[in-house]
């Protein structure tokens, strides 16, 4: 019984790279047919390859060009971005401690004397109070819960910055 012979991937790989055909292969025919097959393949990727290499300078200084044309803008827009972010971060971070020092002190002062006036005035009175402080705070009211959060974060850093020191 004749019986199909296969080749491996190392016998291929030898075939696409030109090696000769080891002994298994050259007693089979079967085989020797398939790396003749394969061999074949390999000479037409190699000469493909050796034409396409072939193209003159100028082909390669276009490629070359365009390719930094598609790089160069990505750059530069995620420069821009990382930049942006930066600036809005300082922004916000310089607004939240010029507004926290303050704040600490009209907030002792202005509860009770709000509470005075609101049980001796008209509630219309009262409205307009309340409307005239919270256009001098510096600070809008819903964010004074992270106005303290960011002051009790600079006092434990300058704890920190103390017991270092010492």
């Amino acid at each position: 019984m004749d019986q199909l012979h296969r080749l491996n991937e190392d016998e291929i790989a030898d075939a696409l790279s030109g090696k000769p055909a080891k002994e298994r292969i050259a007693d089979c025919p079967s085989c020797a047919g398939e790396f003749a097959d394969w061999m074949e393949v390999g000479d037409r990727l190699r000469q493909d390859v050796a034409s396409r290499s072939e193209l003159p300078a100028h082909f390669w200084a276009q490629q070359r060009a365009r390719i930094r044309e598609r790089l160069v803008p990505r750059a530069t827009r995620l420069r821009w971005a990382a930049i942006t972010t930066c600036a809005l971060v300082l922004l916000a971070f310089g607004m939240v401690q010029r507004g926290v020092a303050p704040k600490a002190e009209s907030a002792q002062a202005t509860p009770a004397v709000q509470a005075t006036e609101a049980a001796q005035a008209d509630p219309d009175d009262a409205l307009l109070r309340d409307i005239n402080a919270s256009l001098q705070r510096e600070l809008p009211a819903p964010l004074a819960p992270a106005a303290v959060l960011v002051e009790e974060m600079a006092s434990a850093s300058n704890r920190t910055q103390r017991e270092k020191e010492n």
